[in-house]
Formats: C-alpha cells, sequence, structure tokens
C-alpha cells in the first residue's frame, strides 16, 4: 500500500474515532459560575447630640478598630450615653466623656474644677459598663479623631469612656485606640466645655443602604 493510501485511511480513521466520540460525549462545559463579591458595608456612623452645642457626627472605623466599633455600637443601641457629662476637657487637647456616674452630677458643679479634683469629690473618670475590649492601635490621633480612654495598668482595658483630639495628639498613636472621627460637627467639637452633657448618642440610620434600614413603626 502506498504512503498516500495509508494517509488516506489514517484520516478516514481518526474521523471515524471522532464521531463516534462526539455521540458519546456530553454537551460542551459551561463556564464555572463565580460568587459575586459580598457588597462592602459602608463604615457606621453616630449622631453625637450635646445640649447646647449642637451635633456632631462620627464615622466610626469598623475595619481598623472593629472591635471597639462593635463594642461602641452596643453601647449606643442601649443607650448608654444618654445624659452623660463631659467630664474632663482641656482645650487644644482632648474631651472625655462616657463615665455613668456622671449622670446624675449637675455639669455647672465640675465645670471649674480641675481633674483630681472632680476625682476626688465626685468619683468622676473610673465608671464603666462592665466589659473590656482589647487595644487596636494603627491609626492616628489626629485632630477630629475619636479616641478610647483605658486604664494606665492595662492596654486592653478599654470599656465605655471615650475622647475627642481636639488637636493632633500623636503621641497617643500606640497608647490609645482611634475608632472614629468626626466628619460633621468640627466646630461643634471645638465649642465643648467641661460640664456640657450628651443629649443622646444614635447610630446614623439615615446612612446606612435601604436594606438596613429599619422599618418605621405604623
Amino acid at each position: 500500500m502506498s504512503l498516500r493510501a495509508l494517509h488516506f485511511n489514517s484520516i478516514v480513521i481518526s474521523s471515524v474515532l471522532l464521531l463516534i466520540a462526539s455521540a458519546h460525549a456530553g454537551p460542551p462545559p459551561t463556564s464555572v459560575p463565580t460568587r459575586k463579591a459580598a457588597a462592602i458595608a459602608p463604615d457606621p456612623r453616630i449622631q453625637i447630640v450635646i445640649a447646647n452645642r449642637g451635633t456632631i457626627v462620627a464615622q466610626l472605623f469598623s475595619r481598623m478598630a472593629p472591635k471597639t466599633t462593635a463594642h461602641i455600637l452596643a453601647l449606643v443601641r442601649k443607650k448608654f450615653y444618654d445624659h452623660l457629662l463631659f467630664h474632663s476637657v482641656t482645650k487644644g487637647f482632648m474631651a472625655i466623656t462616657g463615665d455613668p456616674k456622671s449622670r446624675t452630677i449637675d455639669g455647672a458643679k465640675i465645670a471649674n474644677l480641675a481633674d483630681v479634683d472632680i476625682v476626688e469629690k465626685y468619683r468622676l473618670g473610673s465608671g464603666r459598663s462592665g466589659s473590656n475590649v482589647p487595644l487596636e492601635p494603627g491609626l492616628s490621633h489626629t485632630r477630629g479623631t475619636l479616641g478610647l480612654l483605658r486604664s494606665e495598668r492595662s492596654i486592653n482595658s478599654g470599656d465605655c469612656q471615650f475622647f475627642f483630639n481636639l488637636a493632633d495628639n500623636r503621641t497617643n498613636d500606640v497608647v490609645y485606640t482611634v475608632f472614629g472621627v468626626v466628619i460633621q460637627g468640627l466646630d461643634v467639637m471645638d465649642k465643648i466645655s467641661q460640664g456640657d452633657r450628651i443629649t443622646s448618642i444614635r447610630i446614623a440610620t439615615s446612612q446606612l443602604p435601604a436594606y438596613a434600614q429599619p422599618v418605621p413603626k405604623k
């Protein structure tokens, strides 16, 4: 048999084998569906209303300080901060609030007292909610940021007391957790004085996507 004939026969045989294989094969494979990337939820925001001063809106850093943010939001949902005082304010430095023992104290009585006198007379600065969160360093204490106060004896003792950085305080960067920043109301923040009272802190639901908004009561 000539080489041409052998080549012709090999082509015929290959064609037949391909037809047989096609007949037994299933439908062509389809592309494997990929799971769509989950939508990243926006960082939560809180609205802080201060009596006789105004309203501050702060955005919380749920990715950089997740445990602290979750803790603060849990307290906000319980209305923990309602009617608490700014019991320690140093102009150009920081304004501290969040001590539950300040709720029943007349703010005017501490307005001009030194911190040591406030501690001695009213025992403010040591109040707690009952649970701690660990230190979550990494963000800088620039003007307008919110930091979580803690005990000097333990870096993982942060709880309910927090402060506004009224100026850049970068020496606190590895000492305290930054968990939020003022995005509206810096002028209100600058007006905060010792003895001022928080009217309320609420989660700013208007900033949440529609699917996360609570259903209004009828």
